[in-house]
């Protein structure tokens, strides 16, 4: 496959929001010291999961609607503080994001979406001292509260205090 990083024009075939300039960037500016790896797979692999995570969440639509691979540019996209976001800007926190994910995934193939099997949602269960106990709600997700708090300033739901509709009697 090849590497594509999305340009803000929605790239059919972009396989990336960030760069490895960008990766380069973000791991020098927070002093992180990075796994040797494959930087490209590790940025293809966190775009996905990115898009996976929180598609749902992200304001406004595709730009280009089902023609463009990723889910960025949008159209009608606002941050919590109702600026606009341009039709054509990947915003800094998704490549961010990107890049934070990219991390983890340099430091351990995998982890930032492994298949999670509970054996159908064991109840209990237990060896030796060490004892596990799932709900029958538990979530077989992973949870990224860096990338939440990165991404929280886009996200629909996320931030900016209460909203709701006032109606006059």
């Amino acid at each position: 496959m090849a590497f594509i990083v999305e340009d803000g024009t929605g790239v059919a075939g972009a396989t990336s929001y960030a760069s490895e300039d960008d990766f380069d960037t973000y791991v020098e500016d927070r002093n992180y010291t990075v796994t040797v790896g494959d930087t490209e797979t590790a940025l293809v692999r966190a775009t996905q999961v990115l898009d996976a995570t929180y598609r749902k969440r992200y304001p406004g639509a595709r730009t280009n609607g089902r023609d463009q691979s990723l889910e960025w540019p949008r159209t009608g996209a606002t941050d919590d503080a109702s600026n606009t976001i341009a039709d054509d800007e990947i915003p800094v926190e998704i490549i961010d994001a990107t890049c934070e994910l990219a991390l983890r995934e340099l430091a351990s193939p995998g982890s930032t979406m492994p298949d999670i099997d509970r054996g159908g949602q064991p109840r209990r269960l237990r060896a030796g001292s060490v004892e596990i106990e799932y709900g029958a709600n538990a979530s077989a997700t992973a949870t990224f509260s860096l990338i939440d708090g990165i991404l929280d300033g886009l996200l629909s739901g996320s931030g900016g205090g209460i909203q709701g509709t006032a109606t006059r009697g």
